[in-house]
């Protein structure tokens, strides 16, 4: 117990109670030593007091592309993250080359931060942020000439009250497209894209396409070649699978991009085995060694945590999603005291 001592005494240096301000650990929490040798307290046992300040303070340590800034702002009591997006007009029909040059200020939804959230989680919901918004653009990038016209139906901002309504108009093909002339109607930022091959495996079917941009603001496009395989050969199995590939290569692009003080946690080069070994190091009774105080001051964080999470105003609803699936109480219900 004096060994850890010395090493909490370690960490808790220069006066200070803890490495930051917005975290704390719980009474008797626990140190475990890492296969490094460093010795560190798991943020299962930290208290967190989130402020516009230290979220800001956390966002200065991502890195990400310079056409994307996730900002944190505050209304109220609510602190709340925001995607700022410097990008060109998606929709402009035609322009100059220097109207072409000419970008907007876009932002997106507000992601809310709870004053409690684990700094780790609030890291991560600025990269689910990013991908989102970056979502907006792949499909708005997406367009198709069609009678005349060019329509973007993969964007997010068509009615769908409308649809739901009419459900007739956009679920039956009147008249069945032909494959090779609506890839000729496929535009991608800008550009047509190239079938490079066509292959049946198994029951389904493999489409290798190449994307023709070469100046896109999302640079991971630009002359790509994309696989991705169909449920069938049909064209509208065709649209919704590259529009599905699309999206998945943004998606890879932030994975590979995003970084927390330098590290990438999503990238494909972080070896999967190695988080298991990290997770099991600082989750594991046999490696935690919590004392019986400390169960008591962990098991009471936790109940704190979970417990406040219950939406407030919504006890009836719940009720009747339980109702609905036969159960009287959770088997949790002890964190929800005058709620269910």
């Amino acid at each position: 117990m004096s060994d850890n001592k010395s090493h909490i005494n370690h960490l808790l240096s220069n006066e200070q109670k803890w490495q930051h301000s917005y975290e704390q650990p719980i009474s008797h929490a626990p140190l475990v030593q890492l296969a490094n040798s460093n010795w560190v307290v798991p943020q299962h046992f930290l208290r967190y007091k989130h402020t516009l300040q230290s979220v800001n303070e956390v966002l200065e340590s991502i890195e990400f592309s310079a056409h994307f800034r996730v900002l944190a702002a505050q209304k109220g009591e609510e602190i709340y993250l925001q995607v700022a997006v410097l990008s060109p007009d998606n929709y402009q029909k035609s322009a100059s080359t220097n109207e072409a040059k000419a970008k907007k200020l876009l932002f997106g939804r507000r992601w809310i931060v709870e004053e409690n959230l684990p700094t780790s989680e609030l890291i991560q919901t600025a990269f689910l942020a990013l991908k989102v918004a970056r979502e907006h653009e792949v499909r708005e990038l997406f367009q198709l000439m069609q009678s005349g016209a060019t329509s973007t139906p993969f964007n997010n901002h068509h009615d769908l009250p409308v649809m739901a309504q009419n459900p007739e108009l956009v679920k039956s093909e009147a008249v069945t497209s032909n494959f090779d002339e609506v890839l000729k109607r496929i535009v991608f930022a800008g550009k047509s894209i190239e079938l490079k091959s066509q292959q049946q495996v198994a029951e389904q079917h493999l489409y290798t396409v190449e994307l023709l941009c070469e100046d896109c603001q999302l640079s991971e496009f630009n002359k790509k070649t994309i696989a991705f395989l169909t449920a069938d050969s049909s064209a509208n199995n065709f649209l919704h699978g590259l529009i599905a590939a699309l999206v998945a290569t943004s998606n890879d692009y932030v994975n590979e991009q995003f970084k927390y003080k330098g590290f990438a946690r999503f990238s494909k080069h972080v070896v999967v085995e190695q988080i298991g070994n990290l997770s099991i190091a600082m989750r594991s009774p046999s490696t935690v060694g919590l004392c019986s105080m400390g169960k008591q001051h962990a098991n009471q964080l936790n109940f704190e945590i979970d417990s406040g999470r219950a939406p407030q105003g919504c006890g009836q609803a719940i009720g009747g999603f339980l109702a609905a699936h036969g159960i009287e109480q959770p088997e949790n219900a002890h964190l929800y005291p005058n709620y269910l």
